[in-house]
């Protein structure tokens, strides 16, 4: 698929639209970088991790397009908590760059549209999040179950 594809492949090969999804996978590239160097040390993660719990805390409760991805938001968290501690590690490397990817452009105050604009600065949070997600689906899916386990 090239890079100007709009949207996802699912694991059955079908298309999954991604509203902008042009423009959101060069931004999510752009950010992958500097992702996989968090995902490399870990109390960059930790730090990471813990502003986005922080943020997110803030933002509990909240209406709007995050309140949409939230669940989404948490589990990709929840998934690099477990990751960076060794409890889980089936899941491709790609796939945890993409998830702090996301968490890490979340917490990022230089969005393109900045967070301190109401309800609008955390349009581009979301989009980012359901973006990842659509993504790393059937990983997300996998990890959700292997937490679920209990």
């Amino acid at each position: 698929m090239s890079s100007s594809d709009r949207g996802s492949v699912k694991s059955n090969g079908s298309k999954t639209a991604v509203p902008g999804g042009t423009m959101l996978s060069k931004l999510v590239e752009r950010v992958r970088a500097s992702a996989a160097g968090y995902v490399r040390d870990p109390a960059k993660s930790a730090r990471l991790i813990a502003r986005a719990l922080k943020k997110a805390g803030k933002k509990a409760g909240s209406k709007g397009p995050l309140a949409e991805v939230w669940q989404y938001l948490m589990a990709l968290v929840r998934l690099l908590q477990a990751y960076l501690h060794g409890e889980y590690t089936d899941i491709p490397w790609a796939s945890v760059v993409s998830a702090t990817a996301a968490v890490l452009y979340f917490v990022t105050p230089l969005d393109l549209i900045p967070d301190f604009i109401p309800v609008g600065g955390f349009i581009d949070d979301a989009s980012v999040i359901a973006f990842v997600v659509a993504q790393i689906k059937a990983d997300l899916d996998r990890f959700l179950l292997w937490e679920g386990r209990d």
